[in-house]
């Protein structure tokens, strides 16, 4: 069958159909405006929130140090011989001008007295031909040999007296005997090590510090030193600034510092062992420097640095710029714009505005 329809039912479907999507179109565009209305607020932001405080690995820095003696000193004869006397035992303290060790002298002892004989024999040489001399019976040639004679004899006995007090070492300082390089009664060569001691007037603590520590050494009273021992962990030692390395070790890039320490109250304690040194800057001698996490470190539009305070009476944020210096491990030195005690936002900085609301993490 077919159907046809008339130019006014046509017209007139039309109609009916625009109006009916001008209908729809205004109920989408009713429930759209209802919607707007009811979308909720942002959720509250949680933050993890923490205060200003002063760097203390800024201002106070720990070393491990190496107790050491002032000066170690391996001894030996300057002329060869038979050690006939060495110390039997090793860790004894010996008394400046003891004698450590000893030569057999029986062939040094011959020598001065052979030496001694000619020496005699040529001043009495001497004394004659000079009488023979003013007699005129003498030349003057021969005197001239004569004289010399008696000088070279001279020469050769005090010689053989200096090789004659080499057979025998003297301790140079008190000293500790730290080892014995040789047994007793064997044929040693001049200069050949036979003991090593140690001066233990002081001790000394060595240390390897930082290049961006080297600062402080220009100007000793501006830090002191402490050392603490491990079987006395709650006593501090004072230290005494010594000396420090002007080059770099090679390895760490490290530059090594020199400490005295009195040995009157430290008794037990011997070269080698180890100590931890605090270094710490002088009370009254520098303003606590404040630091901040790295990540708290916000930029502004403008690439500047700043962070977010948190106020805990409104608890909202704002943001501050601050002026900051070089980063010390996982921390920032902050030179101005904060305040010690001062709450900070330490996560999330960039998600944040200027007075928005938040809330303080306290745990999981």
């Amino acid at each position: 069958m077919t159907y046809y329809f008339s130019k006014n039912v046509l017209a007139k479907g039309s109609s009916f159909v625009l109006k009916g999507l001008g209908c729809f179109a205004l109920f989408i565009m009713l429930n759209g405006c209802d919607g707007a209305a009811e979308i909720p607020k942002e959720p509250m932001r949680t933050v993890r929130v923490e205060a200003v405080s002063a760097n203390n690995t800024l201002m106070q820095r720990r070393f491990t140090g190496r107790i050491d003696a002032v000066s170690t000193v391996d001894l030996s004869f300057q002329v060869p011989g038979r050690l006939i006397k060495l110390p039997a035992q090793e860790g004894v303290f010996i008394p400046k001008g003891s004698v450590i060790a000893a030569l057999d002298q029986n062939d040094f002892r011959l020598a001065v007295e052979q030496a001694k004989a000619q020496f005699d024999l040529a001043k009495l040489d001497l004394t004659r031909k000079r009488n023979l001399l003013k007699s005129g019976s003498l030349p003057k040639a021969m005197l001239d040999q004569a004289e010399t004679s008696y000088k070279l004899s001279q020469v050769a006995l005090e010689t053989a007296q200096r090789n004659q007090s080499y057979t025998q070492i003297i301790a140079p300082f008190d000293a500790l005997l730290s080892q014995r390089l040789i047994d007793n009664y064997t044929n040693v060569g001049a200069h050949q090590p036979i003991v090593r001691v140690q001066d233990l007037t002081e001790l000394r603590v060595r240390i390897n510090i930082p290049e961006n520590m080297v600062s402080l050494l220009e100007q000793a009273s501006d830090f002191k030193a402490e050392g603490v021992f491990k079987d006395r962990p709650e006593q501090r030692f004072p230290l005494s600034y010594r000396e420090h390395m002007t080059e770099a070790s090679s390895v760490a890039q490290t530059y090594e510092v020199i400490f005295g320490l009195s040995r009157k109250e430290h008794q037990q304690v011997l070269p080698g062992m180890t100590v931890i040194v605090i270094i710490s800057k002088t009370e009254g001698k520098e303003a606590p420097q404040l630091a901040i996490p790295v990540s708290a470190i916000d930029y502004d539009e403008q690439g500047a640095p700043r962070v977010w305070v948190f106020n805990p009476q409104t608890e909202a944020v704002s943001a501050r710029k601050v002026i900051l210096g070089t980063i010390k491990k996982q921390k920032i030195p902050v030179l101005s714009g904060l305040q010690q005690g001062e709450q900070i936002v330490t996560a999330g900085a960039h998600l944040l505005r200027e007075g928005m609301s938040v809330r303080r993490f306290v745990a999981f």
